[in-house]
């Protein structure tokens, strides 16, 4: 297939805001997971950095100078333990059946201390929360999917919240270290001014009783992402995290 490569994605501004959350050095081996056309892959290469892309549709991507791995990314990707500096998947986990394999080989295939930035439509945005309240579903996917629908994969088909996320990579060995979004959502704004006292206050309240004293460094943790104005007002979630480094 030739031609330029097309952005995945309905928000295109997200690949000027992770580019530069990305280690400077361009030695770094980046891994594009979920990497389409390879519009991401590109830029990457562009910059210098050494970069391999991964999907399923081997024959839609269009980057033939960049290596390739095939893989079901609901599966095992086909990649060493630790094989890369970088590892970044933008807009693809809501696409997938299972979060918790998909975000277990994110950090496998990470090395120790080595960064994993996934990206996700935001389903706590206080937009998205009054979505919800209204429709029943958020407007992560406000419409119902088809099941019919051949490509069913195409649609957001398994949203994942925050918390899941931070679950997912705190129980696989890897840390959320940064929150940011693509952009702030301007229909956010009055409910963030109105609510978010009274959010901060009804989550310390929950999450810092006595019976949770076990748990206090887990619920803090929980209460600064989840207050986190990039959680509350943020259109897209870009979560950046990094896999742990075993202590000596």
């Amino acid at each position: 297939m030739t031609g330029a490569p097309a952005p995945h994605t309905f928000q295109p501004d997200i690949y000027d805001k992770v580019l530069p959350l990305l280690p400077r050095d361009t030695a770094t081996r980046i891994l594009d997971v979920g990497a389409g056309e390879g519009y991401l892959s590109r830029r990457l290469k562009d910059l210098g950095y050494r970069v391999e892309a991964c999907d399923f549709l081997a024959d839609a991507f269009r980057c033939p100078d960049i290596p390739f791995l095939k893989a079901d990314l609901n599966a095992r990707i086909p990649a060493a333990d630790g094989a890369y500096d970088c590892v970044v998947s933008i807009e693809v986990v809501e696409h997938l059946e299972n979060h918790f394999r998909f975000i277990s080989e994110l950090v496998r295939i990470t090395r120790p201390g080595g960064l994993i930035l996934i990206t996700t439509p935001n389903t706590l945005s206080l937009t998205s929360r009054f979505h919800y309240l209204l429709y029943g579903s958020t407007d992560c996917a406000p419409l119902p999917l088809d099941p019919g629908f051949e490509h069913y994969y195409l649609q957001h088909i398994n949203p994942i919240s925050l918390p899941e996320m931070i679950f997912s990579l705190e129980r696989f060995g890897a840390d959320l270290v940064g929150l940011e979004t693509n952009r702030y959502r301007r229909s956010s704004w009055v409910p963030f001014v109105l609510l978010y006292p009274l959010l901060a206050v009804a989550l310390r309240m929950k999450l810092l009783k006595k019976k949770h004293a076990a748990q206090r460094a887990l619920h803090l943790r929980h209460l600064r992402w989840m207050l986190h104005p990039a959680n509350l007002l943020g259109r897209i979630t870009i979560a950046v995290a990094r896999r742990r480094t075993p202590a000596l």
